[in-house]
Protein backbone atom coordinates (compact mmCIF):
# COMPACT_ATOMS: atom_id res chain seq x y z
CA UNK A 1 0.00 0.00 0.00
CA UNK A 2 1.38 3.39 -0.94
CA UNK A 3 1.74 5.78 1.96
CA UNK A 4 0.46 9.29 1.39
CA UNK A 5 2.20 12.09 3.29
CA UNK A 6 0.15 15.09 4.22
CA UNK A 7 2.50 17.98 3.40
CA UNK A 8 0.17 20.51 4.96
CA UNK A 9 1.22 19.30 8.40
CA UNK A 10 5.01 19.51 7.78
CA UNK A 11 6.82 22.28 9.66
CA UNK A 12 10.14 24.07 8.96
CA UNK A 13 11.95 27.35 9.52
CA UNK A 14 10.18 30.48 8.48
CA UNK A 15 11.91 33.28 6.58
CA UNK A 16 11.98 35.40 9.72
CA UNK A 17 13.64 32.63 11.72
CA UNK A 18 16.23 32.08 9.00
CA UNK A 19 16.99 35.80 8.90
CA UNK A 20 17.39 35.93 12.69
CA UNK A 21 19.70 32.90 12.68
CA UNK A 22 21.79 34.42 9.89
CA UNK A 23 22.05 37.71 11.78
CA UNK A 24 23.17 35.97 14.96
CA UNK A 25 25.75 33.94 13.03
CA UNK A 26 27.03 37.10 11.32
CA UNK A 27 27.47 38.87 14.67
CA UNK A 28 29.36 35.89 16.10
CA UNK A 29 31.57 35.71 13.00
CA UNK A 30 32.27 39.45 13.24
CA UNK A 31 33.25 39.17 16.90
CA UNK A 32 35.56 36.24 16.19
CA UNK A 33 37.17 38.11 13.28
CA UNK A 34 37.72 41.21 15.41
CA UNK A 35 39.29 39.06 18.11
CA UNK A 36 41.68 37.45 15.63
CA UNK A 37 42.64 40.86 14.22
CA UNK A 38 43.30 42.22 17.71
CA UNK A 39 45.45 39.23 18.66
CA UNK A 40 47.38 39.59 15.39
CA UNK A 41 47.96 43.30 16.03
CA UNK A 42 49.22 42.64 19.54
CA UNK A 43 51.53 39.93 18.22
CA UNK A 44 53.08 42.07 15.47
CA UNK A 45 53.38 45.05 17.80
CA UNK A 46 55.27 42.84 20.24
CA UNK A 47 57.53 41.58 17.45
CA UNK A 48 58.23 45.17 16.36
CA UNK A 49 59.09 46.26 19.90
CA UNK A 50 61.32 43.23 20.45
CA UNK A 51 63.18 43.77 17.19
CA UNK A 52 63.76 47.43 18.01
CA UNK A 53 65.06 46.53 21.47
CA UNK A 54 67.38 43.91 19.99
CA UNK A 55 68.82 46.30 17.40
CA UNK A 56 69.37 49.04 20.01
CA UNK A 57 71.06 46.53 22.33
CA UNK A 58 73.27 45.31 19.49
CA UNK A 59 74.32 48.89 18.68
CA UNK A 60 75.20 49.61 22.31
CA UNK A 61 77.09 46.32 22.66
CA UNK A 62 79.03 46.89 19.44
CA UNK A 63 80.16 50.37 20.48
CA UNK A 64 80.84 49.29 24.08
CA UNK A 65 82.98 46.34 22.99
CA UNK A 66 84.94 48.57 20.63
CA UNK A 67 85.67 51.00 23.49
CA UNK A 68 86.44 48.23 25.95
CA UNK A 69 88.71 46.02 23.87
CA UNK A 70 89.96 47.89 20.79
CA UNK A 71 91.92 50.48 22.72
CA UNK A 72 93.05 53.75 21.22
CA UNK A 73 91.26 57.05 21.45
CA UNK A 74 87.56 57.75 21.17
CA UNK A 75 87.33 60.71 18.79
CA UNK A 76 85.55 62.86 18.08
CA UNK A 77 83.03 62.62 20.89
CA UNK A 78 79.77 64.13 19.53
CA UNK A 79 78.94 67.31 21.43
CA UNK A 80 76.10 68.76 19.36
CA UNK A 81 72.99 68.68 21.51
CA UNK A 82 70.50 68.15 20.12
CA UNK A 83 72.02 66.79 16.91
CA UNK A 84 70.88 68.28 13.62
CA UNK A 85 68.53 65.83 11.90
CA UNK A 86 69.93 64.35 8.71
CA UNK A 87 73.44 65.70 9.31
CA UNK A 88 76.23 63.13 9.05
CA UNK A 89 78.06 62.50 12.34
CA UNK A 90 80.87 60.09 13.04
CA UNK A 91 82.87 58.78 15.96
CA UNK A 92 85.97 56.59 15.89
CA UNK A 93 87.10 54.04 18.45
CA UNK A 94 90.66 53.20 17.47
CA UNK A 95 90.20 51.61 14.02
CA UNK A 96 86.40 51.32 14.12
CA UNK A 97 84.26 54.17 12.83
CA UNK A 98 80.54 54.67 13.38
CA UNK A 99 78.80 57.02 10.93
CA UNK A 100 75.17 57.99 11.49
CA UNK A 101 72.44 60.35 10.35
CA UNK A 102 70.23 61.13 13.37
CA UNK A 103 66.48 61.46 12.92
CA UNK A 104 66.30 59.96 9.41
CA UNK A 105 64.46 56.71 8.66
CA UNK A 106 66.39 53.94 6.92
CA UNK A 107 64.81 52.93 3.60
CA UNK A 108 65.93 51.12 0.47
CA UNK A 109 65.58 52.66 -2.95
CA UNK A 110 64.48 56.25 -3.47
CA UNK A 111 64.30 58.41 -0.35
CA UNK A 112 61.56 60.77 0.74
CA UNK A 113 61.26 63.35 3.48
CA UNK A 114 63.33 62.50 6.58
CA UNK A 115 64.64 59.30 4.96
CA UNK A 116 68.09 57.96 4.13
CA UNK A 117 69.70 54.91 2.53
CA UNK A 118 72.30 54.78 5.32
CA UNK A 119 71.40 55.34 8.97
CA UNK A 120 74.18 53.84 11.12
CA UNK A 121 77.26 52.42 9.43
CA UNK A 122 80.13 50.59 11.13
CA UNK A 123 83.39 50.29 9.20
CA UNK A 124 87.11 49.69 9.70
CA UNK A 125 89.34 52.74 9.19
CA UNK A 126 92.92 53.85 9.64
CA UNK A 127 93.01 56.92 11.80
CA UNK A 128 89.74 58.83 11.88
CA UNK A 129 89.13 60.46 8.50
CA UNK A 130 86.00 62.51 7.94
CA UNK A 131 83.69 60.22 5.95
CA UNK A 132 81.97 61.13 2.72
CA UNK A 133 78.45 60.07 1.82
CA UNK A 134 77.56 57.51 0.74
CA UNK A 135 79.81 55.52 3.05
CA UNK A 136 81.48 52.54 1.39
CA UNK A 137 83.12 49.48 2.86
CA UNK A 138 81.00 49.25 6.00
CA UNK A 139 77.81 47.56 7.08
CA UNK A 140 74.47 48.86 8.31
CA UNK A 141 73.58 48.23 11.96
CA UNK A 142 69.90 49.17 11.68
CA UNK A 143 66.97 47.41 10.04
CA UNK A 144 64.62 49.05 7.50
CA UNK A 145 62.20 51.67 8.90
CA UNK A 146 64.47 52.30 11.90
CA UNK A 147 66.32 55.52 12.73
CA UNK A 148 68.95 56.74 15.18
CA UNK A 149 67.09 59.21 17.36
CA UNK A 150 70.09 59.74 19.60
CA UNK A 151 73.64 58.45 19.91
CA UNK A 152 75.98 59.96 22.47
CA UNK A 153 79.38 58.77 23.70
CA UNK A 154 80.74 60.80 26.59
CA UNK A 155 83.85 60.35 28.71
CA UNK A 156 83.24 60.45 32.45
CA UNK A 157 85.70 62.99 33.79
CA UNK A 158 89.29 62.07 32.92
CA UNK A 159 88.83 58.39 33.70
CA UNK A 160 88.76 55.44 31.33
CA UNK A 161 84.99 55.27 31.74
CA UNK A 162 82.66 56.13 28.88
CA UNK A 163 78.89 56.40 28.82
CA UNK A 164 77.15 55.17 25.68
CA UNK A 165 73.56 56.30 25.09
CA UNK A 166 71.45 55.08 22.18
CA UNK A 167 67.84 55.65 21.20
CA UNK A 168 66.52 53.70 18.21
CA UNK A 169 63.03 54.32 16.81
CA UNK A 170 60.95 52.32 14.35
CA UNK A 171 58.27 53.70 12.06
CA UNK A 172 57.44 56.32 9.46
CA UNK A 173 56.98 59.97 10.33
CA UNK A 174 53.20 59.40 10.37
CA UNK A 175 53.35 57.12 13.43
CA UNK A 176 55.87 59.21 15.38
CA UNK A 177 55.58 62.45 17.30
CA UNK A 178 58.56 64.76 16.61
CA UNK A 179 60.18 62.04 14.45
CA UNK A 180 63.46 63.88 13.79
CA UNK A 181 64.22 64.77 17.42
CA UNK A 182 65.97 62.91 20.23
CA UNK A 183 62.68 62.68 22.15
CA UNK A 184 60.43 61.22 19.47
CA UNK A 185 57.53 59.12 20.75
CA UNK A 186 54.84 56.90 19.28
CA UNK A 187 51.47 58.26 18.19
CA UNK A 188 48.34 56.39 19.17
CA UNK A 189 47.71 55.61 15.51
CA UNK A 190 48.66 52.94 13.02
CA UNK A 191 49.38 53.39 9.33
CA UNK A 192 48.49 50.27 7.38
CA UNK A 193 50.17 47.34 9.08
CA UNK A 194 53.00 49.41 10.52
CA UNK A 195 53.47 49.99 14.23
CA UNK A 196 55.78 52.31 16.09
CA UNK A 197 58.41 51.37 18.66
CA UNK A 198 61.44 52.91 20.30
CA UNK A 199 64.18 51.73 22.63
CA UNK A 200 66.43 53.71 24.97
CA UNK A 201 69.54 51.86 26.13
CA UNK A 202 72.61 53.20 27.89
CA UNK A 203 75.65 51.64 29.50
CA UNK A 204 78.92 52.63 31.14
CA UNK A 205 81.99 50.85 29.85
CA UNK A 206 85.61 50.90 30.96
CA UNK A 207 88.34 51.15 28.36
CA UNK A 208 90.73 48.35 29.31
CA UNK A 209 93.36 48.73 26.60
CA UNK A 210 95.14 51.99 25.76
Amino acid sequence: MKRVVDTTKMKGFTIVELMMATAVFAVILLLVTMGIIQVTRVYYKGVTEANTQNVARNVVNTIAQAIQFDGGSVTPIPTTSPPVAGTMYHVCVNNEEFVYWPGYELVSGSVGTDQTNQALIEKQVSGCPTPTAPVTGGHELLSPSMRVSNLQISQIGTSNLYKVEVRISYGDDAVLTNPTTTTDTCNNIQTGNQFCAYADISTIVEQRIN
